[in-house]
């Protein structure tokens, strides 16, 4: 079943990409980076819950119907 979390355009082609771009650019101190980390953490889940819940929802109407 795909979630579809790939349609948005602003997420980058894998998570690896990003999480390297992140821990590559430049951070202010230790703190700034784990912030830009936990950011991220959260968007994706986020993401992930809500393609979760229209995958779900699309097999419930698909079964009334």
């Amino acid at each position: 079943m795909a979630t579809g979390t790939s349609n948005f355009p602003q997420q980058p082609i894998d998570t690896y990409s990003r999480l390297a771009h992140l821990l590559h650019s430049p951070a202010p101190d230790r703190e700034a980076l784990l912030d830009r980390l936990y950011e991220e953490l959260l968007t994706r889940e986020s993401r992930a819950y809500a393609a979760g819940w229209t995958d779900a929802l699309t097999e419930a109407r698909r079964s009334r119907s």
